[in-house]
C-alpha cells in the first residue's frame, strides 16, 4: 500500500493544453469481487498570483470490509501551469492503518531541483511530474497521440522522497465493456513497477479511451496474491 502514489498516478492520468479544465472523475476500487474502495480526482482552475495555474487533488479511501481489514485515507495535491503541465508544488498525506506520512515539495523545473520539507533539496530531471500532475500530463500533453505498437512513454516521476524514470508501454487498441458501454481504448502497460508484491511479468494494465478526452476507464493491478481493479463510474459514489 505504500506505493499507492505510483499506482494511482498512472490511472488518473488531444494535445491541446487548453483542454485542461475543471473536472471531477470518480472511481470504484474492487478487490476480487468485493467493492473495497473509492477514489476521486478533481482539477480546478485558479488565478492565484495571476498565474493561471491548475490545482489538482486525488482522494483515495477504503470502504466496507476492506476498510476494517486495512484502512486507507490518502490525499495527493499539486499545482501546475497550463502551458507546460509540470508541477511547481506538491503535497502528499498518507494515512494507512497506523502508518502516517506527510510530504511537501517545491519543484524548480529549470534548475532541476526539488526542495522537500522532510529532507532538504535534491537534484531532479526537468519534466518531472508528481502523482496528480502526471494524470493531466499524460492526458493533455500529446504523449498518448500517434503511438506506435510497443512504443515506450518515458516520464521522470516523483515518488516518496525520490524520483525515477517511469516507463509505460503502449500495446495497441482494445475494445472493452465499461459502465459507459463498449469503448475502444489505448492499452498501456507500465514496466518495472516498484514494489515487491507486484507480479513482475505483468504488474499493471491500464485502459484509456481512444478519443480526445483520453479518459482513464479501467486499471488492473496484478499482485502475487491477486488483482485489484479500478473503474471509472458515471454514478455518484456512496460517500458523495
Amino acid at each position: 500500500m505504500k506505493r499507492t502514489a505510483l499506482i494511482l498516478s498512472i490511472l488518473f492520468s488531444n494535445a491541446l493544453v487548453a483542454q485542461v479544465h475543471t473536472e471531477k472523475l470518480q472511481f470504484e476500487i474492487r478487490f476480487g469481487l468485493i467493492n473495497g474502495g473509492e477514489a476521486v480526482y478533481e482539477t480546478t482552475e485558479t488565478n492565484e498570483n495571476k498565474s493561471n495555474e491548475i490545482h489538482a487533488m486525488l482522494r483515495v479511501h477504503t470502504t466496507g470490509l476492506i476498510n476494517k481489514i486495512y484502512k486507507v485515507d490518502d490525499c495527493f495535491e499539486s499545482t501546475f501551469t497550463k502551458d507546460q503541465l509540470l508541477p511547481n508544488r506538491s503535497m502528499k498525506v498518507l494515512k494507512e492503518q497506523k502508518y502516517r506520512f506527510e510530504e511537501e515539495v517545491e519543484f524548480d523545473q529549470e534548475k532541476e531541483v526539488a526542495l522537500i520539507n522532510q529532507s532538504g533539496s535534491q537534484n531532479i530531471k526537468r519534466g518531472i511530474c508528481d502523482v496528480t500532475s502526471l494524470m493531466a500530463h499524460l492526458r493533455f500533453s500529446g504523449k498518448l497521440d500517434h503511438l506506435s505498437q510497443n512504443q515506450l512513454i518515458e516520464i521522470p516521476f516523483w515518488d516518496t522522497a525520490e524520483w525515477y524514470l517511469l516507463k509505460i508501454k503502449y500495446t495497441g487498441i482494445e475494445t472493452i465493456q465499461t459502465p459507459f458501454g463498449e469503448t475502444a481504448c489505448l492499452r498501456l502497460e507500465p514496466q518495472e513497477v516498484s514494489g515487491r508484491f507486484f507480479n513482475k511479468k505483468n504488474p499493471m494494465n491500464i485502459w484509456v479511451s481512444n478519443d480526445e478526452r483520453k479518459l482513464p476507464l479501467r486499471m488492473e493491478l496484478n499482485f502475487t496474491i491477486g488483482s485489484v481493479k479500478c473503474e471509472l463510474t458515471p454514478h455518484p459514489l456512496k460517500g458523495e
